[in-house]
């Protein structure tokens, strides 16, 4: 190769291809170009000096488990009860249960009709005065709320606990025969059944004996409450006395649909105070209308 053509080679000579403008771009771009490689290299050497060795990060682990403090340690708090708790709910459950205590002493279930909300009912004796109570979901019953009617037993609602109340077990007369008029004690010229006042008013005042002398549920027709259906009767019960059959259901008094434990409780005053009653059933899908009179 012929070297001597470029002897003569010079800035003079980059002048005449580039203008002085050009010149300078291209020097600029040279200089930025070298001092970005040199940039991130130095970026590179801070990087590797301020990594830790691995020798050093086994020594912060180790110092900071050997500062962490066992589970045993912290064992000083709940037996000193350091912050309240532990005494605050030993004394809720020792309330909750000397208040199921004073309703077991106070209170005896004497019968309950099943139901949920307004449906059902239950009948309560105090202890102490022996005097009887239709309650119902959502009443109070020495202090604790009701919140469920069940089969011979009430949930009741105890501080933030339910408790059970349960009725206490009897020995039942047999279950009457479904034979039917069998029991009326007597009819009346006017086809009425003529049944004895003071009879009457010693059953409701058992009226947890009268509903433990027959199984009384509501009843429902097509998801619409439509009266109680009695069945279970025990022989020599009022049920029978009255000409009740087993699978009666009781729809009327007086007149008045008989669907919620208020229909019920209305019932009662009208036979206690009254000297007559109608009652109207529905027996093996006929509906029946029953007189009484009271003597």
């Amino acid at each position: 190769m012929d070297w001597s053509r470029f002897s003569h080679f010079s800035l003079s000579g980059l002048h005449g291809l580039f203008s002085r403008q050009t010149l300078i771009f291209i020097l600029m771009a040279a200089v930025l170009y070298v001092g970005t490689g040199i940039f991130y290299d130095l970026l590179k050497l801070q990087l590797i000096w301020t990594k830790p060795a691995p020798a050093t990060a086994e020594k912060v682990k180790a110092a900071a488990a050997a500062v962490r403090e066992t589970a045993e340690a912290y064992r000083i708090v709940p037996e000193r009860n350091l912050f309240g708790t532990t005494t605050s709910a030993v004394t809720d459950k020792q309330a909750t249960a000397a208040q199921q205590r004073d309703i077991d002493q106070l209170i005896e279930l004497k019968g309950t009709v099943a139901g949920e909300g307004k449906y059902g009912f239950a009948i309560v004796e105090e202890k102490g005065s022996r005097k009887q109570k239709l309650v119902k979901s959502g009443d109070l019953l020495s202090g604790a709320k009701v919140v469920r009617i069940k089969r011979n037993a009430v949930d009741l609602l105890v501080g933030d606990q339910v408790v059970t109340l349960k009725m206490v077990e009897s020995k039942e007369e047999p279950i009457l025969p479904s034979v039917p008029g069998q029991g009326v004690v007597s009819t009346a010229p006017s086809g009425a059944h003529v049944l004895s006042r003071a009879e009457i008013d010693r059953e409701l005042q058992d009226m947890g004996g009268l509903l433990r002398k027959a199984l009384v549920r509501p009843y429902f027709n097509a998801g619409v409450p439509d009266g109680f259906i009695v069945s279970n009767i025990r022989a020599g019960s009022l049920y029978q006395k009255m000409g009740i059959m087993d699978g009666d259901i009781i729809q009327e008094v007086n007149n008045r649909k008989i669907q919620t434990a208020d229909d019920v409780m209305g019932l009662l005053t009208t036979i206690r105070g009254g000297s007559s009653l109608s009652v109207t059933i529905s027996r093996r899908g006929n509906r029946e209308t029953l007189h009484y009179q009271f003597q």
